[in-house]
């Protein structure tokens, strides 16, 4: 019964993240929506990220709470019947590796200690203000999954969320919507998340949940949460013949093979499994405490000081990448919204959640090159897409609030980066040649035709106004010039406060004022005052 139950469980609440991912986590829906409920879920990521932030963030801390009270009682049950990861792992031993596994090639059993030393060093890294997001929270290494690998994929089938819900629009009367075509999403980074993804499922040749078992810290966490839940297995000892069936049945080897009434509530993920092939010996039940052997995680002194000493030793690594290496000469660009850097990257799990609500495929993950500490962050590369004026959904899709939710009122003041115009590379600069494309495509009216002397006369060229440029990198995407424009975006005068507003009434009146000039289109014959030549 408790088995087909957790089978249930685990399809419902999967369907439930695909639905998340793919219809609510979009425009506009995740304006109405919180397309980013199950990144909140996990307790440990609140933990982190509050402890790296030194800040209390209310989206993570009321669910995370709620589950960790809840795995209390009943003690592993995220993992078994809610993780969308730990289903996908369940399904792909079952077709995959059920028939092929052998028993010789389980590793040793204290290798379970694994993931509470990462555990330990993730803790250590969070209170020097880092963290390491990669795989400490099962459910945003697989929305960075869906988000980089499985997302473009479906999009070069054909498949998208409005192609599914294109019958549904029709027979609502919104059959215009199914006019809007939706960019093939293409992401940096898909062959490590990949191959991660293969390691995931492969684990399940050596040893069921494999990942659960030996890696994954938010296991370890629900572990140490569920050192005395009120709902566990109990074994009744006079019905046991001592077979050990329930014991090698178990998917986490939470069953003591020995002593078959022991089962560890710091392994046991409640599926059912011993219960089911023989429920006369056993059953999952509510009892109190210390009135079962219940033995504790797997965890020793030793244990603690590898983590430790593992945290010590990439906590300089993770400052130094994060804070000092070069972001690519100032092309390291964040979204809008986005927390000042060292805030922005103790909150920032790399979900890849905004990635996936961006409608212009212009945030991208960072890569090596920006620094350990910011892979798989986002960043804005405007020559694959730029950010859309109208649009304002990364800021609704963040759980962690690393990128602060912002009006489109408060969005034209918002400042990123600014726009560099390469007089050598210019079409209109170097050779003389009518081209404005990138006037013609700024939505802010930051850049200006202006009149310049050469040698074959006056000739209009494009001219960057400071001031009014925001960093939007429309005119980087638009630029024709052939692999990297002639007009780039760097990050230098970004405007990225953590709280209250990004410019005050006066400086938004000069903006709105030297805008209106802008747009009146004058041509004079010398750049604009504060812009040089």
């Amino acid at each position: 019964m408790l088995r087909k139950f957790r089978i249930t469980s685990q399809i419902v609440f999967f369907a439930l993240f695909c639905v998340f991912f793919f219809f609510v986590n979009t425009f506009p829906r995740v304006y109405t929506f919180s397309g980013d409920l199950f990144l909140r879920l996990n307790p440990l990521t609140a933990l982190l990220t509050e402890i790296a932030a030194r800040a209390i963030i209310p989206s993570v801390l009321l669910l995370g709470c709620a589950v960790a009270l809840l795995t209390m009682i009943f003690g592993r049950f995220f993992c078994g019947f809610v993780c969308p990861l730990g289903a996908t792992i369940d399904f792909a031993d079952a077709i995959l590796f059920k028939t092929s596994r052998s028993a010789n090639r389980k590793p040793p059993l204290f290798l379970q200690s694994l993931k509470y030393v990462i555990l330990a060093a993730l803790l250590l890294l969070s209170l020097f203000g880092a963290i390491f997001p990669l795989f400490m929270d099962p459910i945003s290494l697989f929305t960075r999954i869906g988000t980089i690998v499985i997302n473009p994929l479906l999009a070069l089938l054909g498949i998208n969320s409005l192609t599914l819900t294109g019958p549904l629009l029709g027979a609502i009367g919104l059959e215009k919507l199914q006019l809007i075509t939706i960019k093939t999403p293409f992401f940096y980074g898909v062959s490590f998340v990949s191959v991660l993804f293969l390691l995931v499922i492969v684990g399940s040749f050596w040893d069921r949940r494999f990942w659960c078992q030996y890696i994954c810290p938010s296991g370890a966490f629900f572990g140490l949460l569920s050192r005395r839940p009120l709902f566990r297995r109990i074994a009744f000892r006079a019905d046991c013949n001592s077979c050990g069936a329930c014991a090698r049945v178990c998917p986490t080897r939470a069953i003591d093979a020995g002593t078959t009434e022991r089962t560890s509530s710091a392994e046991c993920v409640v599926c059912g499994l011993c219960t089911q092939i023989k429920d006369a010996c056993s059953s999952f039940r509510f009892a109190i405490p210390g009135t079962a052997a219940i033995p504790g995680p797997d965890l020793k002194r030793r244990h603690l000081l590898f983590g430790v000493l593992g945290g010590l030793l990439l906590t300089p690594v993770f400052k130094s990448t994060a804070v000092n290496k070069s972001d690519g000469q100032g092309r390291l660009i964040r979204p809008p919204g986005a927390m000042p850097e060292n805030d922005f990257l103790a909150r920032c799990i790399a979900c890849g959640n905004c990635m996936k609500a961006c409608p212009t495929n212009a945030l991208q993950p960072c890569t090596l090159g920006d620094g350990f500490n910011r892979l798989y962050t986002p960043k804005l590369v405007p020559r694959i897409g730029a950010c859309d004026s109208k649009c304002h959904l990364c800021g609704y899709s963040c759980p962690t609030g690393a990128i602060r939710r912002i009006s489109l009122e408060e969005k034209p003041y918002i400042k990123i980066g600014t726009a560099v115009v390469d007089r050598h590379r210019c079409i209109a600069w170097e050779q003389n040649r009518e081209c404005l494309v990138c006037d013609e495509a700024c939505p802010y009216n930051a850049i200006e035709p202006c009149l310049v002397q050469t040698t074959k006369g006056p000739f209009k060229v494009p001219v960057v106004q400071e001031d009014l440029c925001v960093g939007c990198g429309m005119c980087e995407m638009q630029c024709p010039v052939f692999d990297r424009g002639a007009i780039e975006v760097y990050r230098f005068g970004e405007n990225r406060p953590a709280a209250g507003p990004y410019v005050n009434d006066n400086q938004k009146r000069k903006i709105d004022t030297l805008r209106k000039k802008s747009d009146q289109g004058a041509i004079s014959g010398h750049p604009p005052s504060g812009i040089s030549e």
